[in-house]
Order: C-alpha cells, then structure tokens, then sequence
C-alpha cells in the first residue's frame, strides 16, 4: 500500500508543480506596467473603468490598442501570429497584456504601421467584449478583421480553404421557448444577413489570394451559431436539441452559404451599429468538413494560421482609416486618400484627441518579448 501512495504523492506534486510552472508563463506575458491596473477599484456600473481607464474584461487603456486589430480565437494562434510584428524601435519587446479574464492583446508594428492582435476566445459574448471596450479606448476610425477556424458546408470550400465572408453573416439561435411551449414553432432561428465592409473584403480577399493562392479561397456567406453543438447540427449525445435538420434547412434557405462558426456574424452586426467607427470583414480557416466528417491536421492548420495572419496583417494595413494614430503618435485626420485622390477625413478639420502619453506601447517596458512558436 505504501508504495502506491508515495506513487499518488510523488503524482500530486508533479501536477501542482506543472501548474505553478504554467501559471508563471502567463505572468511572465503580462506587462508590469499593465498589470497593476487589475485590482484598482471599478466605477460606472453603466460601462466600467478603472481608476486607470482600463476596461472591466480586456484590461486595456488608451494608448495600448491600435486602430487596427486582427481578432484570433486562441492565444497560441496570437502568439504564433505576432511573430510577425516588429517592437516599436529596434530590440524593443512587443506590448502584451494578459487581463484576468483571459484576453491577451498584443500590440506592435506590421511593415510600420500600428496593429494589434486580440485574442476573443469563443462566442458571440466574447466578441462583444472585446469589440466594445477596444471601442471605448481607442481615439480615431477603426478596422477589425476576424482569423478563426470554421466548418465547410460544401465544395469547393475543402479543409484549409480561406473562407471570406464576403456577403456578411447570418445567426442561427436556439430558441428555448420552443421546448418551453411545445407549440410546433421552430427550435432554431435565423437572422437576415449582416454585410461586412467591401473595401476591407475585397484587401481581405487580395491578400489571402496573395498569400494562400487563389485555389486557398472560397467566398460565401457565413453562419454564426450560438453553440458549437445544437445550434451548428451536431447531433447524438445526452440532449435533445431536435437539431438533425439544421445544416440542410439553411442551406437551402441560403443558397450562398459556406461556412458555419460561432463569431462573425456578432462582430459585422456591432461595425454596422459603430456609426462608422468600425470598418469589419472576417475569414475563417475549415477546420471541418461538415459534408465529409473530416477534420483537419494539426500541421495544416498551423500552416494556415501563418499564412492567413499574414494575409489579415496585410489587409489591415493597406485599410485606410479617418483620424487613426500612427507609429510616431501622430494623427491621419484627413490626409487618406481613398485612391481617386480625394479626402476620406471626417471634413471638419478637428482631429481626435491623442491619448495623454501617445501610444503606451511606444516606451520601453521590463516584459519579456514574446516567446516565438516552437512549430
């Protein structure tokens, strides 16, 4: 007996030893500087800042967040992706902030142009976090383009294909009043389409042309579902989701349709209500063949998140926006040109005001520079 609880023991302690080693490895991304704004105290129950300005769930202020900004589901896929800016002078590390909720925003320069990388985890929740309060602490026009992985619905789209949105979205919903009220109504909804930006799809499109080849990208319409699972047609399981038909009713309904994940549609729905603030476009990688039941390896798909990050990286910097900050901290008030030689500025010849210190990131930090991908 004894020898089997030193072997739980020794056991227990190698996993409390793992873990403390992984909880330092994320302290060790989280800038000092940043860091000590988590525990300050939070005001406005309405929208709530701390006494530093930085917001309740991304933990950023003002002057940490481009104007443009590559929105990726997974840390490591922002990790492997941010190899590819550069500090904001040579040998200076990238800014990076870990916020207690799990968003890492990495923020640096791509080609010399201000960008940042923000990790949205899954789901429409999540996409409105870090939309909005990237919204409330960045001055100036702004341009989010979404990096995910999806399921194909039908060739020619095949696993690794760049699917562009180019239409916009749809959202599929359960709606739980049809198993409260068993009255014949619907177990699933769907919106009417949301359009995404067509200057930004069609750089979207050029760049994942460039870089991927033009066999690499499939454009359609998406599907943003509420749940990996029953709203997405995944059957069998311990629930009843009445869900066997969902898959084949929407592509009937919408001949255009492509692809199916679970953000698109909640980011193009929040830049249509930005009043202009935000320019929006997204692609996904497939990770499934939802015709074929075949799923993706894990080499292709690291390929693919480099090729498509660099896409998305060029796409956004190539996008011209109203009023953006630049490297140095200066302003673009009306200076774009949109390619005919005249201005998009917002007319008025009153720039947005620059942060206090410019853009934080800028200054020199003690954190360490990312660690680059080992794949």
């Amino acid at each position: 007996m004894w020898f089997f609880k030193a072997h739980i023991n020794a056991a227990f302690w190698i996993t409390v030893a793992t873990l403390n080693t992984t909880v330092k490895q994320l302290k060790s991304i989280i800038d000092p500087q940043t860091a000590k704004g988590q525990s300050s105290d939070f005001a406005n129950a309405n929208f709530p800042v701390d006494q530093e300005g930085r917001t309740l769930h991304l933990g950023c202020k003002r002057g940490e967040v481009a104007n443009r900004i590559l929105s990726v589901g997974s840390m490591d896929r922002a990790l492997m992706i941010a190899d590819q800016l550069q500090g904001a002078e040579p040998g200076a590390p990238l800014f990076q902030h870990l916020s207690g909720r799990g968003f890492l925003t990495i923020t640096g320069l791509f080609q010399g142009t201000p960008v940042s990388i923000i990790t949205t985890l899954m789901g429409m929740p999540n996409m409105d976090f870090v939309v909005r309060e990237a919204r409330a602490v960045v001055e100036g026009q702004m341009a989010v383009i979404r990096l995910g992985t999806c399921g194909a619905l039908r060739p020619p789209a095949k696993l690794g294909s760049f699917m562009v949105a180019s239409p916009g979205a749809v959202c599929v919903r359960r709606d739980p009043d049809a198993w409260t009220f068993d009255d014949g109504r619907p177990h699933y909804t769907v919106s009417a389409p949301v359009p995404a930006d067509p200057q930004l799809v069609q750089l979207l499109v050029a760049a994942c042309t460039e870089h991927g080849g033009a066999d690499s990208v499939v454009e359609g319409l998406d599907a943003t579902a509420d749940s990996f699972y029953s709203s997405q047609g995944r059957t069998g399981g311990h629930f009843e989701d009445v869900n066997e038909a969902v898959i084949e009713q929407l592509m009937a309904a919408h001949p255009q349709l492509v692809s199916l994940e679970m953000e698109t549609f909640h980011l193009l729905d929040l830049a249509r209500c930005s009043r202009g603030g935000i320019k929006a476009a997204a692609f996904c990688i497939a990770a499934a063949e939802r015709y074929s039941n075949r799923f993706i390896s894990k080499e292709q798909i690291q390929l693919c998140e480099r090729l498509g990050g660099a896409a998305a990286l060029t796409a956004l910097m190539q996008c011209p926006l109203t009023d953006a900050v630049g490297a140095d901290g200066s302003i673009s008030s009306s200076a774009i040109s949109n390619g005919n030689g005249s201005s998009n500025g917002n007319g008025n010849g009153n720039s947005h005001a620059l942060p206090a210190d410019a853009y934080v990131w800028v200054r020199r930090h003690a954190a360490p520079a990312i660690v680059k991908s080992q794949v």
